[in-house]
């Protein structure tokens, strides 16, 4: 009796798929219908299947997550936003399927985002509001408490919370020196009601100010609690988790007290030296993020979410621990891993194809400083729900790569 070949709307097929969430690295056929994963295996029939992609000699990841992204282009202004980019442009046409947009917007002007940005783009964005009401509406976000209302944000939580995962905390100068840790204390309480995580931005690249050295111990370990992020990991900035070159006790504390790290590339939150410093430490990031902008996608050092993989990919780290960077840990601290995040049949089907290109890079730091790498990654194709997205031509004039000796 003759079987017939199970009928899928899309199957990615040859390609050396990595799912850490399942501790899959092999090569892999991919099976998708109705928008869900439906199979994992090798070899799948795909004769009644509607559309192929051939994924040989590439790389086939769960839909890439980046956790600390500037996307609400359209809010602050109509166009040519010097800061924001559009969630799609940080997104799928970067090979992303899931973003999180990370204090652009406040309780005050987050209805935009919400009503408008999140049901038109492609891809997933999620938010968190800014502690200071405007966002980055009106830099700096907080000079004083007048700049909070803990009312209204706890509100507008709990108004989209399919949305709005949290808060956003910059411990910068002059919020740093007007309120000190009553700033992410104000943000702590405002999820404890509200429901969330908070995210901390550490490091005071505005005035390097000696302030933020003394106030981050005590935000590591008597603020934050399990669940919450600090961003900027592998920071050099004052404030950050180095002091004289060592990594700080409280870094590894607040791990242990389910505290994530994140590394939130970004313009001026990341330095090599300081990277291996933390690293050297034996102190891992949890998640690499990019931390884009503007500004930072077509002049750097951000460019894009894959460039930022390539560039922690230097100090050690293996192309394998990226993806589960990328992929695994950010969904488990969304509280989204039954559903992105991993391949596992049921699943959303949100799927990165990327290119592990050989060659001789350089990645550089907002200094000017730079390092080697041979390998870097190129975004392919980004599936969201089950439907490919089309690639941008990417960030720079020759396309994606970086910069080649």
């Amino acid at each position: 009796m003759t079987t017939e070949p199970t009928t899928y709307d899309l199957v990615i097929s040859g390609g050396r798929v990595i799912d850490p969430a399942n501790s899959i690295d092999a090569q892999l056929d991919i099976a998708v219908s109705n928008g869900k994963i439906a199979a994992v295996e090798t070899g799948i029939n795909t004769s009644a299947t509607k559309r192929v992609v051939d994924a040989s000699g590439l790389i086939v990841t769960p839909g890439l997550i980046d956790l600390h992204t500037h996307a609400a282009g359209g809010i602050r202004k109509p166009s040519n936003d010097d800061f924001m980019v559009s969630p799609d442009v940080a997104g799928v046409t970067a090979g992303i399927t899931t973003i999180l947009d990370a204090g652009s917007t406040g309780a005050l002007n987050v209805g935009g985002l919400v009503n408008y940005l999140a049901p038109s783009a492609s891809t997933r964005l999620l938010a968190l509001i800014n502690i200071g009401k405007m966002g980055v509406a009106n830099l700096p976000e907080v000079k004083s408490i007048d700049d909070i209302d803990q009312a209204a944000s706890i509100e507008v939580i709990q108004s989209a919370p399919e949305i709005i995962r949290g808060v956003k905390a910059r411990m910068v100068t002059p919020g740093i020196t007007a309120l000190g840790n009553d700033m992410p204390r104000a943000a702590k309480a405002i999820t404890d009601e509200a429901g969330g995580f908070v995210m901390v931005h550490v490091g005071d690249i505005v005035a390097q100010n000696p302030v933020a050295a003394d106030l981050t111990p005590t935000l590591l370990t008597d603020i934050l609690s399990k669940g919450d992020v600090v961003t900027h990991t592998l920071s050099g900035a004052v404030g950050s988790l180095l002091a004289d070159g060592s990594l700080i006790s409280q870094a590894q504390e607040a791990r242990s007290n389910g505290v994530y790290f994140d590394v939130g590339v970004g313009g001026r939150n990341f330095s090599f030296s300081s990277a291996q410093a933390v690293i050297d430490s034996g102190f891992l990031p949890d998640t690499i993020s990019s931390d884009i902008t503007a500004m930072s996608r077509h002049a750097g050092p951000v460019f894009s979410l894959t460039e930022c993989m390539s560039k922690i990919m230097t100090l050690g780290i293996s192309f394998e621990d990226t993806i589960r960077m990328v992929t695994s840990t950010p969904a488990e601290i969304l509280g989204m891993s039954n559903e992105i995040g991993s391949l596992s049949p049921g699943s959303i089907a949100d799927i990165s194809i990327l290119d592990l290109v050989e060659g001789e890079f350089r990645f550089h730091e907002a200094s000017g400083i730079s390092a080697q790498s041979s390998q870097a990654v190129k975004p392919v194709l980004a599936i969201r729900d089950g439907v490919p997205q089309p690639l941008d031509y990417g960030p720079r004039p020759w396309g994606w790569l970086p910069t080649q000796d």
